[in-house]
């Protein structure tokens, strides 16, 4: 035998450690698993995923809930500054407009009144002192002209509470919660304040309600500005299993019934705006009667017609319920429908000159506008079926019904409320007749619409399959 010396293994790098042990032995192995360093970690079976867990973790991070709170009552702030800017343009307008006629010039009471047009486009009304001591007059008619810049500076700030969730891993749905709270707070309390400041001899707003109608608009409307960016969507990754799996498949058909009553909503409003224009149309003469009677010169002409502007959203509504059959009330005990109209003496604004006096074969026609929104929710609703099922496109079209019943009987309750005293203390769409009625009408023509659609589409594919399936004969070709 050789004495040459035979070369010495490489020992395992663990080896040299005293901790580690005998990697053979379960004592070897029991040491290695419970080893702390973080190579073994990141390495190890389960480690790396404790790693994860702790860098994605929802534990409470005060810094991080200050920082949201902080984003959501600025944007809270900036909310506030935007509509009162808006609210200030026609007032502004007004000015500019009668700034030679003696009107009021004192900036003061140009922003007072620009807080008052704020306040009562988001249904906080406003006393108007009478003639007598204590014999004030509530006013609580919201002009939807000056609501709908509103509604957009609330959806888009909060979409801006929905951007504090994204800030940090540790963020999420708690991170947006605290600062849409925060935001409706500082909304709620900037306009009690607002309606302190407001107040004058003459109209006062009413104090109590400005906090609790801005603090709900704020949180609506900031609510649904978070949902449209993806707030909230790792929620339903919470949910329990067995939940989750039941709510699953009914989340695709849900979003297209949304869709489908949002398109019949605007279908409405659409048909509204004709409705409206088409009589000022054919009511010219009355309306200019109404705008001599009312304006002496261009300062009152340019306040009326700022007037009329800020009411027009409301005037589409009640087209929209007159177009539903239900109509809508200029005075308590007053009706304005196509199956009768029943009115009294009515105020000297040009927009009510447009009012029709007897019934009509027009206005019989206008029926046919909640039919036409709900074929284009049937439409949309055929287009969004799960895979071509007949099924689901029908319960979507169905559910769409009541989606634009409900957007109907929220828009007629913000066009409803007192313009004056005694008979005018109930003005505007008779909300729950029209919401039932444009429910049905459009849940029915919807379901109709997706079912011919879907037949449509069977024949079409049905044919096609016929098509494909056809064996053209090929003549034989003669032998020699």
């Amino acid at each position: 035998m050789s004495d040459t010396p035979v070369p010495a293994l490489p020992s395992h790098p663990a080896a040299a450690d005293p901790d580690v042990g005998d990697l053979d032995g379960p004592e070897g192995l029991k040491v290695l698993d419970d080893h702390d360093g973080p190579e073994d970690g990141l390495h190890g079976d389960g480690h790396g995923a404790g790693v994860e867990e702790e860098e994605f973790s929802d534990a409470p991070d005060p810094a991080a809930d200050l920082r949201a709170a902080l984003d959501g009552a600025a944007a809270g702030f900036v909310a506030v500054g935007l509509g009162l800017g808006f609210a200030l343009v026609p007032v502004l307008l007004a000015v500019l407009a009668d700034a030679f006629g003696g009107g009021f010039t004192d900036p003061g009471d140009i922003l007072r009144t620009a807080g008052q047009v704020w306040l009562a486009a988001q249904r906080v009304g406003l006393d108007v002192a009478g003639e007598q001591p204590g014999a004030a007059v509530r006013l609580g008619i919201v002009p939807l002209g000056v609501t709908v810049p509103l509604v957009i500076v609330l959806v888009r700030a909060g979409r801006r509470c929905a951007a504090a969730g994204e800030s940090g891993q540790t963020g999420g749905a708690r991170a947006v919660t605290f600062a849409l709270s925060a935001f409706a707070i500082v909304y709620a309390g900037l306009a009690y304040g607002i309606a302190v400041i407001a107040g004058t001899p003459a109209i006062q707003p009413v104090r109590e309600r400005a906090p609790v109608a801005a603090g709900a608009a704020a949180l609506v409307f900031g609510m649904y500005g978070a949902l449209r960016t993806g707030a909230y969507r790792d929620l339903s990754e919470r949910m329990p299993p067995h939940l989750r799996d039941r709510v699953r498949p009914y989340a695709g058909p849900a979003a297209v019934a949304l869709r489908a009553g949002a398109a019949a909503a605007c279908v409405l409003a659409a048909g509204g705006a004709v409705i409206v224009s088409a009589s000022l149309i054919v009511h010219a003469h009355a309306v200019g009667a109404y705008v001599d009677r009312v304006a002496v010169g261009a300062p009152d002409t340019v306040a009326l017609a700022l007037l009329c502007a800020a009411l027009m959203p409301n005037a589409i509504m009640c087209a929209v319920a007159y177009a539903s059959g239900a109509g809508f009330a200029v005075g308590v005990g007053t009706t304005v429908a196509p199956t009768g109209v029943d009115l009294g003496a009515v105020p000297a604004l040009p927009l009510l000159g447009a009012l029709p006096g007897t019934t009509s074969i027009a206005g019989w026609c206008t029926l046919a506008v909640p039919v036409a929104a709900g074929v284009a929710a049937g439409l949309i609703a055929a287009r969004g079926g799960q895979a071509g099922r007949l099924r689901t496109a029908l319960a979507a079209a169905a559910a769409a019904g009541p989606v634009t019943g409900v957007l109907v009987a929220g828009a007629a309750w913000l066009s409803t409320g007192a313009a004056g005293a005694q008979r005018l203390t109930r003005t505007g769409p008779h909300i729950w007749p029209a919401a039932g009625s444009v429910t049905a009408a459009v849940a029915v023509a919807a379901v109709l619409t997706a079912a011919l659609a879907g037949w449509w589409r069977w024949r079409r594919v049905r044919a096609a399959a016929q098509l494909a399936t056809v064996v053209v004969p090929v003549p034989e070709q003669s032998s020699r």
